[in-house]
């Protein structure tokens, strides 16, 4: 059965983007995954140039993986990037500045431009909702117009390489203003461009126990990314480490038209949270549990065909 399990990366090898990457696919697959989904950059402005790209997608292919997905960038990443007060933002695919937006359209097609070269069937985008921005009705409207431009834009990009954007709930925002902005997202753009990626510790935050983005998007389900905490931080826990009823997710899961494998956002470590182990050793404890959450869905779904 197919697995996949997210692959960072941690700066402690001095070529981390070409050795210590190698390296971090080989352990991925000792361990026995089969697909990756590829996070380093994820948030940053950085572009990657087409040698750049074309090396990522040589050494995936040459650690004997394939690419389920790529986490895009919206060019706010408030840990890789410039911090406040000058935080870097100039390409940035919702601002309400055009020059902005338009640097920030060239940066999701460069991760569109990855996604294609190593079969990655779709890049995972932040939409950020700013509380500030939502309370009032003029900066509101100005809001969801520069995100419905910014797909429009976007669609002839994703329909002509078969990549589509997954919109990923975040936990910045109520449970009420994710559901309003999925909706008006889902009513008018179509399959072929986007679709939901399900962050179970995000929902977790939000919704204490409960599944109400599952359950009420989930026919719009193209990838996840699970992982599990203790409902207080996004702790990016491995399964069953956390408080998740994963009996009930993978049930809703496996209620959906969402392709298998699973994409698992499980770090060896995560902004100074994590696991005191070494990184192989984490990939081979994460295997078993990712295999079992994978299988869960795959069962359900069999027995109801």
């Amino acid at each position: 059965m197919d697995t996949c399990i997210t692959v960072w990366y941690w700066p402690t090898h001095e070529r981390w983007f070409d050795e210590g990457m190698r390296r971090t696919l080989r352990w991925v697959k000792e361990a026995g995954f089969t697909h990756i989904n590829w996070n380093p950059d994820a948030g940053y402005s950085y572009i990657y140039a087409p040698a750049e790209i074309d090396h990522i997608g040589q050494m995936i292919d040459g650690a004997g993986l394939k690419a389920w997905s790529v986490h895009g960038s919206n060019g706010r990443n408030a840990v890789s990037e410039v911090g406040p007060p000058c935080r870097e933002t100039r390409k940035h695919f919702l601002a309400p500045v055009e020059w902005q937006r338009q640097a920030g359209l060239d940066l999701v097609r460069n991760r569109i431009a990855l996604a294609e070269r190593i079969g990655s069937p779709n890049v995972v985008m932040h939409f950020e909702l700013d509380n500030e921005v939502l309370d009032d009705p003029d900066s509101k409207a100005a809001y969801y117009d520069t995100l419905h431009r910014s797909l429009e834009d976007l669609r002839p990009d994703c329909e002509r390489s078969g990549v589509r954007i997954a919109i990923e709930n975040l936990p910045g925002a109520s449970l009420e203003r994710t559901v309003e902005q999925l909706e008006r997202v889902f009513e008018r753009h179509p399959e072929s461009v986007i679709g939901l990626c399900y962050d179970s510790g995000h929902a977790e935050l939000v919704e204490k126990g409960g599944f109400t983005i599952l359950e009420t998007f989930r026919s719009r389900l193209i990838t996840t990314h699970l992982h599990d905490n203790l409902s207080v931080r996004d702790d990016h826990l491995l399964p069953w480490d956390g408080h998740l009823d994963w009996e009930r997710l993978t049930a809703l899961i496996a209620d959906s038209p969402c392709a298998l494998p699973l994409n698992f956002e499980t770090p060896y470590r995560h902004h100074g949270m994590g696991y005191s182990t070494t990184e192989p050793a984490f990939y081979a404890r994460a295997f078993p549990l990712i295999h079992k959450v994978t299988g869960m869905v795959a069962k359900a779904r069999q027995d109801h065909s």
